[in-house]
């Protein structure tokens, strides 16, 4: 969807997301296309990754449904699986930039 907007996310699962400092940079406040992390617990080792569409809405690829769903913070917040938001990582890195590896 990011790239789709112009933006690339890395392939990366959910702990090397948070951690990569090349593709984003971590935020306070979410804003469209911010990705949101969020777990039973703050540790990003297998959090769940949403896509933040606006205010006080994150479309996330959801099992529990069986299609993809836009949810309130407060619905990931009310699941013991989702209840903890791990963070929020803003992608910066835009389709077509040079690389300079």
């Amino acid at each position: 969807m990011l790239e789709h907007f112009g933006l690339r996310a890395p392939a990366l699962r959910s702990r090397e997301l948070w951690a990569d400092t090349r593709s984003g940079v971590r935020v306070t406040t979410a804003r469209p296309l911010d990705l949101l992390l969020f777990n039973a617990t703050d540790d990003a080792f297998g959090a769940h990754v949403g896509v933040c569409a606006g205010e006080d809405a994150v479309l996330h690829l959801c099992a529990e449904v069986g299609r993809p769903a836009v949810w309130r913070p407060a619905d990931f917040a009310a699941r013991e699986r989702y209840r903890v938001l791990v963070g929020i990582k803003r992608i910066t890195d835009v389709v077509g930039a040079a690389d300079i590896s």
